[in-house]
């Protein structure tokens, strides 16, 4: 985006393609339905996953994740958050590790000079680490409410219709 500076737009990156977002959600939703809640394992490993996958975008070797990869993330952990399963701590790191691997190497930036790519993808790393932990804080704070809890399931189902449909085009796209 013109004219929002190099490290607001890294911030604003994940939140305008459409399989980031879905993979940012249905992360964030499913590990703020692990009661008690339990950041540390999951953001400890996302954290610098997401980093090094960003840093790794700096050598060019990687123009974009394969689009059915980053929809089959936010398919397996929407259908998690439908289902309201409750997940040991390691599966939550696994699908971090995904989710900030495929994200990462997805969010190249193509132009600008090495300080300003720098800035932006910086900026990436900062938004997508606060929207994962936002958005599971948040729905951490359904225990107890059983309308929220419903809730955040119908948010689950509807993530997997859309990633649905975002996988057609994606296929019909690259047939």
């Amino acid at each position: 985006m013109e004219g929002v500076g190099d490290v607001a737009n890294g911030v604003l990156h994940p939140l305008m393609t459409p399989a980031h977002v879905l993979v940012i959600l249905s992360l964030g939703l499913l590990l703020g339905q692990q009661i008690p809640l339990n950041l540390k394992t999951p953001l400890r490993v996302f954290a610098p996953v997401s980093a090094a996958a960003l840093l790794f975008t700096l050598g060019g070797w990687v123009g974009e994740i394969y689009q059915p990869l980053l929809i089959g993330i936010a398919l397996v952990a929407a259908a998690l958050v439908g289902l309201e399963v409750k997940i040991p701590v390691w599966v939550g790191a696994v699908l971090g590790v995904a989710a900030a691997l495929a994200i990462g190497l997805d969010s190249a930036v193509e132009t600008g000079s090495k300080a300003s790519v720098l800035k932006t993808l910086t900026g990436t790393w900062l938004g997508l680490n606060a929207a994962v932990f936002y958005i599971a804080v948040c729905a951490s704070n359904a225990e107890g409410r059983k309308w929220a809890r419903v809730g955040i399931r119908v948010l689950g189902s509807w993530i997997i219709a859309i990633a649905l449909m975002v996988l057609a085009f994606s296929l019909r796209k690259h047939s």
